[in-house]
């Protein structure tokens, strides 16, 4: 059995940078967290609990953080209670999974760094070349991808932002009604779990993180998300219980869109993961480390951003970058000049690849924009990479992610790890020694969704012999472009075309052949001095 802890994102810097070590180190008093086994009876538990002669003194009330996966939080009195003594004693009896303290934790978050280049973290993750195929937002069948952004807090009306945030279309704002019937009333724009309330704190570090996975692009506004298009669910989060909150609001969602296909609920294919706990282990923390695989059953998955220190995270630990979980990418931070950065965490077995950091540029509180930096900023470069793989052309991805979930997210993360640029900088200091490349992850994923590369070849044409049209299904190495042209029997140009194969469709060319003369006629497809020909007839 293992640990798990709260989170608390302060509002302000000077604040925490003063109590950080108090207050990131400590468990949050009279408080811990525990999982039960499916029908277990928590009053039972707390019964046989606050009966046992031990050092310390009774639960004194709980609450139940979810219905499906039987998480509650037990409080106790600090000040006579031995937590130590009481965890151990919880984590002995039969129906606990597992059982933790509750910790408070930090957003990624560094001072400012010079800037190295407005957004050059896109080019650099080669998202414009994805864009030529999607620019994000929806998948080929049509389903509103949904990003889940856990933060300290939002601008939801930003300028740059409100059109592309998430709108729960299932609740009726200001009613006073849970119209959905998920628990939470007036969910219009996600939930703040930091004080229970469909207001967001406003927070400068949660607006930038959702300026970098989704602003909203080709505005002639400000700056350009990863997705030009996606819709991004805000969810306020301080505490490991507010984060768990947050993952069942995310997990109930997703269950409810999967359930009746896009009826009720919410797309949603990533969180992002833009804080976390520095010197903890997932293996301290289990009921937090679960979460990652219970959001990946239903098709979720988490882009998390590492520690802004130089350590190992393997030999210190960090939470939630040593989770094991398929379900989860991590991500150091890179600098303009394609080095790590000299304040990042790193692992070669718990840390992905690299990601753009330092010198990234987002948006600000009050329609502003500015610097911003570290692994805060290199995790939503990963997340927003997730979406946008999610909205590539191909209608066998779109209806494997409603069919089979948690394998096309598998899929989706293993075209990510595969698609990696090789970085010397991150050899032995990421599992990939890569850095995030979005497009040589599209062509990862390319050959599942019709296309494919072989011998330059002229594969078949028909109908043949044709009266109306003709039909050219043809093979190419690469993706350039290519000349078609047709001949007829005395050599005259009857057709030409310049192609560009398709990514993901099947390589064809139709051609209109009514009229021409009956006869041979000879199709030559090229491309410099590389030709192949074929011969069909019209009649």
């Amino acid at each position: 059995m293992k640990h798990f802890y709260k989170i608390l994102l302060f509002c302000f810097p000077t604040f925490l940078l003063a109590q950080e070590k108090a207050a990131f180190d400590a468990p949050i008093p009279g408080t811990v967290l525990v999982v039960l086994q499916s029908g277990a009876d928590v009053k039972l538990l707390i019964t046989r609990i606050n009966s046992t002669k031990n050092t310390f003194d009774q639960i004194t009330a709980v609450e139940q953080l979810s219905e499906t996966n039987a998480l509650y939080q037990l409080y106790f009195h600090p000040a006579k209670t031995n937590a130590e003594q009481l965890l151990h004693t919880i984590r002995q009896q039969p129906e606990v999974r597992a059982a933790q303290f509750d910790y408070t934790i930090a957003p990624r978050a560094t001072p400012n760094d010079p800037e190295y280049g407005r957004q050059w973290g896109l080019e650099r993750i080669g998202a414009p070349q994805v864009w030529n195929y999607t620019t994000g937002g929806l998948t080929a069948r049509g389903d509103t991808i949904v990003v889940a952004i856990l933060d300290d807090g939002f601008d939801p009306t930003h300028v740059d932002l409100k059109h592309n945030i998430w709108n729960n279309r299932f609740e009726i704002a200001g009613d006073g009604i849970d119209n959905d019937k998920n628990g939470y009333v007036d969910d219009v724009l996600g939930w703040s779990f930091i004080n229970n309330s469909n207001v967001h704190p406003k927070s400068a570090h949660g607006t930038s993180v959702a300026g970098i996975v989704g602003a909203q692009g080709n505005n002639n506004i400000g700056v350009s998300g990863v997705n030009w298009n996606v819709k991004m669910m805000l969810l306020s989060t301080s505490r490991v219980s507010e984060i768990i909150k947050a993952y069942e609001y995310v997990i109930e969602q997703r269950r409810r869109y999967n359930e009746t296909q896009g009826a009720q609920g919410a797309f949603v294919v990533a969180t992002n993961a833009s804080f976390g706990q520095e010197r903890r282990f997932c293996t301290e923390q289990p009921v937090w480390g679960m979460m990652y695989d219970l959001l990946g059953a239903v098709g979720v998955l988490t882009g998390a951003g590492t520690v802004n220190r130089d350590f190992n995270v393997e030999e210190t630990g960090d939470m939630p970058t040593t989770c094991t979980s398929d379900f989860i990418l991590t991500c150091l931070n890179i600098t303009p000049d394609n080095r790590v950065s000299s304040s990042t965490g790193f692992g070669k077995v718990s840390i992905d690849l690299g990601a753009p950091g330092d010198g990234s540029y987002s948006t600000k509180t009050a329609n502003g924009y500015g610097s911003f930096n570290s692994n805060s900023a290199a995790a939503p470069h990963l997340t927003g990479a997730i979406a946008l793989l999610y909205a590539l052309p191909c209608e066998a991805l779109a209806a494997d992610a409603l069919t089979r979930p948690a394998e096309t997210a598998r899929n989706i993360r293993n075209a990510i790890l595969q698609g990696v640029e090789p970085l010397a900088d991150l050899q032995n200091k990421t599992g990939t020694g890569g850095v995030l490349n979005v497009f040589r992850s599209l062509e990862q994923l390319q050959n599942q969704c019709g296309a494919k590369t072989g011998d330059l070849s002229i594969v078949k044409l028909f109908p043949n012999p044709a009266d109306d049209q003709l039909i050219i299904e043809y093979e190419t190495p690469d993706f350039e472009a290519y000349n078609i042209r047709i001949f007829n029997a005395l050599g005259q140009l009857m057709y030409r075309n310049a192609v560009t194969p398709p990514r993901f469709a099947f390589k064809r060319e139709t051609v209109n052949v009514q009229g021409w003369a009956a006869g041979f006629y000879v199709v030559v497809l090229e491309k410099g001095k590389e030709r192949v020909q074929r011969k069909f007839v019209v009649y």
